[in-house]
Formats: structure tokens, sequence, C-alpha cells
């Protein structure tokens, strides 16, 4: 019987990208409501 050796090569190829964490482009309202959101979560939790 034959020894047959399989090689499987996988490429795991992922793009680096920058993310932004900067909020400065949205406008306050939405910045106030995302902090509101995260209150009301913190509250449910406790």
């Amino acid at each position: 019987m034959e020894n047959q050796q399989t090689h499987l090569s996988t490429e795991n190829v992922t793009e680096v990208t920058a993310f932004d964490y900067s909020n400065e482009n949205f406008p306050r309202d939405f910045d106030i409501r995302i902090e509101v959101a995260e209150q009301r979560e913190v509250l449910e939790q406790s």
C-alpha cells in the first residue's frame, strides 16, 4: 500500500483596515442618545 501524504494549505488573508473610533462626524444628539442607551443598559443590569 502506498504511503500518500496530502498537504492542505489554507491561506488566511485578512485585509487590515483602520477603524476610526472618532464620533466627531456624528451630530451631537446622536452621541447623547448613545450615552442614554448605555446608561439604561447599565441600570437594567443592576
